[in-house]
């Protein structure tokens, strides 16, 4: 095993020890009105206050997108793994710290191959995996009277060699860039059973050789509407609009929507499954992604 996934697995098994603690908490205070629905994202967490997020996110495609916005054959089958884990501890009520490590995985075959392959983590002249990266973040509330409005700001420095892999036999795995992302969230409730999230984002490129040519922007906006049938669940439908900024305006853009679920097992933990489609494009895939996240709050 590689040190870039044993390292991954190790932050896994932390993980699972964290499950199994909330879990004998969750018994000892079941009369506990407690619910994670309430923590929004848009939600800061409270003073001393611990958060552990896993996302995991597998991205499939056949086709893509060419510059005029026309779907396009691949000829093969291209799929991506990327699995975010966080962790966010409460500073105060207005101001949480965070940590996120992000790993992805690559693996290219016939179009016929199942995108389940891109689990294997292996690496070979079709398959690369390993740990990409790594960074600090901080949320806070700017405007006191507007609880549900927080913004996060946070540096991923890039810490895998020759991520793009121009000098080795394997595929693209990512960008040979360091990431800056700014995002500004807010949601609504609408009734007490539908609720409306929106969030802003800037994600900076920023060229590792600090090269002008290879730094770039995207501005993505999200949608989120969200229904809760009881209080330990919420269904949700999501949209995504993702452009890129070039030199000459927008150089790429993909419009994306889907829906998904969260559930809350017991006190503090919840788990989210979700499904989505890339319905509109230019010079991007048009693929699908299945997503699985799980969320431990202390």
């Amino acid at each position: 095993m590689n040190k870039s996934i044993f390292v991954f697995v190790f932050f896994l098994l932390l993980l699972g020890m964290k499950v199994y603690g909330q879990d004998s908490l969750a018994n000892e205070n079941s009369s506990s009105n407690f619910y994670i629905q309430s923590y929004t994202p848009s939600v800061l967490i409270k003073k001393r206050q611990t958060e552990f997020k896993l996302f995991n996110n597998l991205y499939t495609q056949t086709q893509f997108f060419d510059e005029s916005g026309t779907k396009q054959n691949a000829e093969e089958r291209s799929s991506f793994f990327t699995s975010i884990v966080e962790y966010n501890y409460g500073i105060s009520s207005k101001v949480t710290l965070g940590g996120e490590l992000w790993f992805k995985s690559v693996h290219l075959g016939p179009s016929s191959t199942s995108p389940l392959n891109v689990l294997t983590f292996s690496n070979a002249s079709n398959s690369r995996s390993g740990i990409t990266l790594a960074g600090i973040k901080i949320k806070f509330n700017p405007i006191k009277k507007w609880k549900r409005f927080s913004v996060q700001s946070g540096l991923l420095i890039n810490v895998i060699s020759d991520p793009q892999s121009r000098n080795l036999d394997r595929p693209f795995l990512d960008n040979n860039r360091h990431l800056w992302i700014t995002k500004f969230l807010y949601d609504k409730k609408i009734s007490d059973k539908i609720q409306l999230f929106a969030q802003f984002s800037t994600w900076i490129n920023i060229d590792k050789n600090l090269s002008d040519e290879n730094t770039s922007l995207a501005t993505p906006v999200d949608v989120f509407v969200s229904y809760f049938p009881t209080k330990k669940l919420t269904l949700f439908l999501q949209n995504q609009i993702f452009p890129s900024i070039g030199g000459d305006g927008i150089s790429s853009y993909f419009l994306q929507e889907g829906l998904g679920a969260k559930y809350q097992l017991f006190k503090g933990v919840e788990i989210e499954v979700s499904y989505t489609s890339f319905i509109l494009g230019e010079n991007a895939g048009a693929g699908k992604t299945i997503n699985l996240g799980l969320r431990i709050l202390n």
